[in-house]
């Protein structure tokens, strides 16, 4: 399945979204940025997070299954650019635990029978540093999209997964989620100002989003949100759009 997952995977762009910890609103970050770059490429957003697998309900698919057709499991469709393929597409709504080595089995199994044919994949990875980032660095080059939130604790262990890209190579964008709020003129830090610069062995370019309430009313229907959390994704879809021209 490793080799099968390379293969539909050569030749295509690849980001993938991912966190330190979870709560930070990772799969709202995939979700939009998938939208906002949806209009310029032909778009497959993964769902790769098999443990909580939040894109069919952010989509409105919860509880939908995928079609399987020879070509192997067919995505959702979102819009005429965007699609989605999630693990809840294969086992509905019942929760799926499974120690490691069947997680990276699960991954491999979902990418070698998707029916991947777009210009660009985005994965919405579990967070954490686990196995799922090192069985993607063997079918595909991604390019990183770090989602955080600046609290003290999210900082902490972001320092950790940054530095664990380095590692391998790679230069992550990092997301400041929920970093600010808009009341009228003036914009409120709840997690105060705690600085995002200097995180990791090289400076990553930083994007701040600011919380949204209206955001919930959105569940089931994410690609119809209109609210302030798209000026800091199209700036983000910007400078991914830089770096994919760039390789």
């Amino acid at each position: 399945m490793l080799n099968l997952a390379r293969k539909k995977l050569q030749g295509r762009k690849t980001i993938a979204v991912m966190s330190a910890k979870g709560g930070v609103g990772k799969s709202v970050v995939s979700s939009l940025l998938a939208i906002a770059l949806s209009r310029e490429y032909n778009t497959l957003l993964i769902d790769l997070d098999i443990h909580t697998m939040a894109l069919p309900k952010l989509f409105g698919y919860e509880g939908s299954l995928h079609e399987v057709r020879k070509e192997g499991i067919v995505p959702f469709t979102i819009n005429e650019k965007l699609k989605l393929l999630t693990l809840g597409g294969v086992v509905r709504n019942k929760t799926v635990i499974l120690p490691g080595r069947n997680q990276e089995k699960v991954m491999e199994s979902l990418l070698g029978t998707g029916a991947i044919n777009e210009e660009l994949v985005i994965f919405d990875l579990p967070p954490g540093l686990g196995d799922e980032i090192l069985v993607l660095e063997k079918v595909t080059d991604f390019l990183p999209v770090v989602v955080t939130n600046p609290s003290e604790l999210s900082v902490k262990v972001v320092k950790y997964l940054l530095d664990y890209l380095a590692e391998l190579g790679k230069d992550p964008l990092l997301v400041a989620n929920m970093s600010y709020i808009k009341c009228g003129s003036q914009i409120i830090r709840p997690f105060g100002n705690l600085s995002l610069h200097g995180m990791g062995r090289k400076q990553p370019q930083i994007i701040e989003l600011p919380m949204d309430e209206t955001l919930n009313e959105f569940i089931g229907k994410i690609h119809e949100y209109k609210g302030e959390l798209l000026d800091g994704i199209n700036k983000l879809s910007i400078m991914i759009n830089e770096r994919m021209h760039q390789t």
